[in-house]
């Protein structure tokens, strides 16, 4: 079976990020592309596993951020 992974920059700790968006849990992190290809394999193999609990959907959320400056009451 084929899954579109997103491969992205750690750019907090180093190395790399993967993840699988349809399998819900499905990430990895390594410090290079070849070994985070080798653990993304797996993490999705794990995924994939019969009798595993299907996850539903608890809800979809919408969000407006507006930045500004805040001041703390106590």
């Amino acid at each position: 079976m084929k899954y579109s992974v997103i491969v992205e920059e750690d750019k907090l700790d180093g190395g790399y990020i993967a993840y699988v968006p349809n399998l819900k849990g499905c990430y990895t992190q390594a410090n290079t592309l070849d070994q985070l290809k080798l653990n993304i394999i797996e993490a999705i193999e794990i995924s994939e596993e019969p009798n595993q609990p299907v996850n539903t959907i608890f809800g979809i959320w919408e969000l407006e951020v507006e930045r500004h400056a805040t001041t703390t009451r106590y």
